[in-house]
């Protein structure tokens, strides 16, 4: 009769252990994206792209190459997908690589400031700047992500 009353605790403390061990894994994972409700927030370490095509023409259809007709982009995110003519863009990216001499053709988020909040949902739009200063319109309707 003692060894069943001791098998019997023992099983009751493992349980126990376990339901312990378990806890902070549950309240982690409710409350850091991994179950209900929270956001999981990006690692510092990580990247987070916006990517796009190099444009290959002008407005007017003319031929355009990147690297010796374009200076940068100028990147706008906001959160609610009107920008407005004499909005600031939040990020600048140079049109061509330096080192490479290929065209530029994405940009890490991570890199905004002030920096976009997990997730949020947001909305960016990207223009070309020509060398000489001119630009383009603004890619149009803006792309919805959530960062």
């Amino acid at each position: 009769m003692w060894r069943m009353k001791a098998t019997t605790a023992r099983r009751i403390l493992w349980r126990l252990f376990v339901l312990l061990l378990l806890i902070p894994w549950i309240l982690w994972n409710s409350c850091s994206g991994g179950g209900g409700g929270g956001t999981s927030p990006v690692p510092d370490n990580s990247t987070v792209l916006l990517r796009w095509k190099a444009p290959t023409q002008f407005a007017d259809g003319g031929a355009l190459d990147p690297s010796k007709d374009l200076s940068f982009y100028e990147i706008y995110i906001n959160e609610t997908g009107d920008f407005p003519p004499n909005d600031e863009p939040r990020a600048r990216s140079l049109a061509v690589d330096d080192s490479s001499g290929n065209p530029v053709t994405s940009f890490d988020l991570k890199k905004i400031s002030p920096p976009l909040v997990p997730g949020k949902t947001y909305f960016v739009a990207l223009r070309s700047v020509e060398k000489n200063g001119g630009k383009s319109v603004l890619t149009l309707p803006p792309t919805k992500f959530i960062y």
